[in-house]
């Protein structure tokens, strides 16, 4: 009897609800649309050449909740990187969150290819995003506008008599990291840039871009496409490859060693009898790439950059002000409030602007001491960066929403923002300017004994009214619905509840076993993608559900700092980012054997065990 009630007075809400809503649509037609979620794909060249290294992104705009995100089997090309980028922006009343799953590909053979559109269920909603046509042609990628004489990469790709392979590659074919510095403070920014140097025919191909642990990295391109540039270097011309190029900002104190990259390289020799100081031109290849000289040789190698070590110096405790929370660089600040007037409970929104060059994207929210009666919650963030100049450079506003307390004169004090200059070894404070606001009476509503024909302060229309009392009407009618449903749900639930056992609170090992059932199971079947994601979800959803963590904050640079502020101990920190790091680059190395997973999987275990017990103490 109960179900029947319920679904009778389901019904009966349903019917008003659509009366409502097709009453406010006639209404709101033509009114400001709400923003819609956009997923879509993007790729930064549609016209490529065989070999050349591209980006595709998969980007998701507005979305609240992103769960199961699959990006397509990428058949005709080789995956040469895979990494997620968010941002969040606010503008025209409303924030805005963008998710983007950035691929690198190369392209392996000529043709014509489409590009699949990825999968995932976004606000609870599957949705795919769509497909991209490219044309992969023959040649050596952006080399159309590069003066070949400035390079004879055929003349060098000669073995000459005498002449030894390993010392011809070594002399015109390797790899450089360059540093900005190799000595800096916490949270000093500093440049490192990879590249491949070649004056030699040859086919190469990057197998391991550097991960850098320890350090927050802000990419300095928007796409890694191959394309070539001349650069001299000791007197010598070389075509020059960008391998990776990023800004760093160091996260705590410590000697680092910048993982290596690693390019692998086929290199066209053909042998001559041919004294070296005697110069010809000859072509090595036809147009088919097939050797036209029977002593043509390909050597295959293996190169990778020098270590090269960062030494992070904790900031001097010298008169570092109380107040300082870790920025570096050079800074102004400024505090801007509405310029029209203020009356009691209106919306007001205050922005807080901190313009320089430094460490802008891991600034957190200046402290305010806010007049009495003032009540914000946590700002939006906007941020106005150009990540291609070193330092970066721009802006970062943090805008505060609140409601107007009573009248009268509010005086906001003078906002600081204590920073360390490393330029000049010193510490400063950028400061606002004292600012005042006036907060008048509200305005009053117009009172209930004016003519019911005509409003003649605000020209609203009498129907407007009529359709306002239909309204009402019919939001108490479903108030009373609902109310009524409600509770004859409590008493069915108390019903149930008294004769169903009640439910044992799960142990840290049973959460834990529940988080890594599928990353288990994708262990016994030998599917190491599935596997090193589904190792990837638990951790996220254990921080996830832990401390709320929005899924725009959810990535290792504001989740270790989250733990570190929970108290979660440095080790377990630690972990957490290996572990994350050990994923990500697993996801795109093939090969990975069942031993390294079986170990994976049994840090991963006592990782999450110390998180949940973390929870729960």
């Amino acid at each position: 009897m109960l179900q029947l009630v319920t679904n009778v007075k389901t019904n009966s809400i349903r019917k008003l609800l659509h009366i409502i809503l097709a009453g406010l649509f006639c209404c709101l037609i033509n009114g400001p649309l709400m923003a819609q979620v956009k997923f879509y794909t993007m790729v930064s060249e549609s016209d490529i050449a065989v070999r050349q290294t591209f980006q595709v992104q998969y980007i998701v705009e507005g979305a609240n909740s992103i769960r199961q995100f699959e990006v397509p089997r990428f058949k005709d090309f080789e995956v040469a990187e895979m990494f997620d980028y968010s941002t969040s922006s606010f503008g025209q009343g409303q924030s805005l969150d963008t998710y983007s799953k950035i691929i690198v590909l190369m392209a392996s053979k000529k043709g014509k290819f489409t590009i699949p559109g990825a999968t995932a269920v976004i606000n609870g909603k599957q949705m795919r995003s769509n497909a991209v046509a490219i044309a992969v042609k023959a040649g050596v990628p952006g080399m159309n506008n590069i003066n070949p004489d400035d390079i004879d990469t055929e003349e060098e790709s000669l073995l000459h008599p005498g002449e030894n392979i390993k010392d011809k590659i070594d002399k015109n074919l390797f790899l450089r990291v360059e540093t900005s510095k190799n000595t800096c403070y916490v949270g000093e920014p500093l440049m490192v840039v990879y590249k491949a140097y070649s004056r030699l025919n040859a086919n190469s191909q990057v197998v391991k871009r550097p991960s850098l642990t320890g350090f927050s990295v802000m990419e300095m391109v928007d796409a890694y496409d191959g394309k070539p540039e001349i650069e001299k270097l000791n007197g010598r011309s070389y075509y020059t490859n960008l391998v990776r190029k990023v800004q760093l900002f160091p996260l705590q104190e410590g000697v680092y060693t910048l993982d290596p990259a690693e390019i692998e390289s086929v290199v066209h020799f053909v042998k001559t009898n041919e004294p070296a100081s005697k110069k010809r031109s000859l072509s090595l290849y036809n147009r088919s790439g097939t050797p036209m000289y029977p002593l043509a040789v390909d050597h295959r190698t293996i190169l990778r950059t020098a270590p090269v070590t960062i030494t992070v110096k904790p900031l001097p405790t010298a008169n570092q002000p109380a107040d300082f929370s870790g920025a570096v660089g050079q800074f102004t600040l400024t505090v801007k409030t509405p310029t029209a007037p203020i009356h009691v409970g209106d919306l007001v929104k205050i922005q807080v602007t901190i313009n320089g060059s430094g460490n802008l994207s891991l600034l957190t929210p200046p402290a305010i001491k806010w007049p009495k009666g003032v009540d914000t919650a946590e700002p939006a963030v906007k941020e106005n960066i150009n990540k291609y100049i070193f330092p970066l450079s721009g802006s970062k506003t943090f805008e505060y929403s609140f409601a107007a307390p009573d009248t009268g004169d509010f005086i906001i004090p003078v906002v600081h923002l204590p920073y360390y200059d490393p330029k000049e070894k010193k510490y400063k404070t950028a400061a606002s300017d004292s600012i005042t606001m006036h907060v008048l009476a509200g305005v009053k509503k117009a009172t209930a004994g004016a003519p019911a024909s005509v409003d003649q302060g605000s020209g609203i229309q009498p129907t407007f009214y009529w359709f306002g009392g239909i309204v009402l009407a019919i939001i108490a009618v479903i108030g009373y619905q609902v109310i009524s449903l409600r509770n004859a749900k409590k008493k069915e639930k108390a019903r149930l509840t008294a004769t169903l056992p009640i439910k044992e609170t799960p142990t840290p090992q049973q959460i834990v076993t529940r988080l890594l059932a599928n990353a288990k199971q994708a262990l016994q079947n030998n599917q190491p993608s599935i596997f090193y994601r589904e190792v990837q979800q638990a951790l996220w959803q254990v921080v996830r559900d832990t401390w709320r963590v929005l899924p725009s904050k959810l990535n290792k640079y504001h989740t270790t700092q989250l733990l570190a502020e929970k108290g979660v101990p440095d080790e377990t920190i630690k972990n957490f980012s290996a572990i994350l790091d050990e994923c990500e680059w697993a996801l795109y190395t093939p090969d990975q054997s069942i031993k390294s997973m079986e170990g994976l999987m049994d840090k991963a275990e006592v990782l999450l065990k110390e998180l949940v017990e973390n929870r729960e103490s």
